[in-house]
């Protein structure tokens, strides 16, 4: 779990930083979000305005633009990531509008695309890296129309929510460092659930899938011998189909957690799905560090894989 003064920290952080500037707005069903890794489930954040999310990669490498697509985004804090970049670059060839959602707007990406929303930096020391999500998702929802101006303040006063969420969550982790982990989601946090698969590996070095909650129930009989975690995000809706879901899990001999998101944040407030989705991803990444405390994992895999991530860098 985060010291007092690391919850502190985030709050003070989310509280003195502004509010992301409203960009420019593109219409419902004609966009592609684009990104890799924490900013592709920054991407999934536009998939609730009706707007696609891929890989950057599923653009770059196949050297075409989607179907049906005449607004490319690309999202990159760094505004480096070169797949990201490329895409945009293959877009803009192809004479689609382009937008960049980044904190760099001097980048790379920001230089490739017609517009850029650009989001603040949220100045805050972390092992398991979340700031940079927190503020490109809000640039992707500011894109698609949304007014984040309380979103930071918002966030801010669910963190003893998600803390307490996190305690519970954690205090079930199984004695024993499982094999591999799935987390299950619907639509409404598929978002944070991506963003936890994303946590669990740096943090644990293990296998991680995020899963649509139905595809799981479809094929997830078959997973062992070894010990396996399922982790449930519970949002307000399905929540039948989780508890008989994880039933017929552990008849298979598999350990099933759910985390009941449900109540992290006022349902009634105007933003109160794209603030749950912060607040899920945060819990997320507090999750994985404490599970990686408990197994007894350096993050990062303590320094044995080369972190100058100059494979995923556009040369410049």
């Amino acid at each position: 779990m985060p010291t007092t003064a690391e919850r502190q920290a985030l709050r003070s952080a989310l509280l003195a930083t502004p509010a992301t500037p409203t960009g420019t707005v593109i219409e419902p069903g004609r966009a592609v979000f684009v990104g890799s890794g924490d900013s592709l489930a920054s991407a999934l954040i536009a998939t609730a305005a009706g707007h696609r999310a891929l890989s950057a990669g599923d653009v770059t490498w196949n050297g075409t633009v989607p179907a049906g697509c005449d607004t490319l985004v690309g999202i990159s804090h760094s505004g480096t990531s070169g797949a990201t970049v490329r895409a945009l670059r293959i877009a803009r060839d192809a004479g689609l509008r382009t937008v960049a959602v980044t904190s760099q707007p001097g980048s790379p990406l920001a230089d490739s695309a017609d517009t850029v929303q650009k989001v603040p930096t949220l100045a805050v020391e972390e092992v398991v890296p979340c700031a940079g999500h927190l503020m490109l998702a809000q640039g992707v929802a500011a894109v698609c129309g949304t007014d984040t101006s309380t979103v930071n303040a918002d966030l801010a006063a669910a963190l003893d929510r998600v803390c307490t969420l996190v305690d519970a969550a954690a205090a079930e982790l199984p004695a024993a460092m499982p094999a591999a982990v799935s987390v299950l989601s619907l639509p409404e946090l598929r978002a944070g659930a991506d963003f936890w698969s994303l946590k669990i590996i740096e943090a644990c070095g293990l296998a991680v899938r995020s899963v649509p909650l139905e595809e799981s129930g479809h094929v997830d009989y078959f997973i062992g011998p070894e010990a396996h975690l399922t982790v449930q995000l519970l949002g307000p809706r399905g929540r039948a189909r989780f508890d008989r879901l994880a039933g017929a899990l552990r008849t298979t001999g598999q350990t099933v957690r759910q985390v009941d998101a449900a109540h992290l944040v006022d349902a009634s407030g105007p933003r109160a799905d794209l603030v749950r989705d912060l607040a899920v991803a945060v819990a997320g990444t507090w999750f994985a560090d404490e599970a990686r405390r408990r197994w007894g994992r350096p993050p990062f895999r303590g320094g044995a894989v080369n972190m100058d991530a100059s494979h995923i860098k556009i040369e410049v």
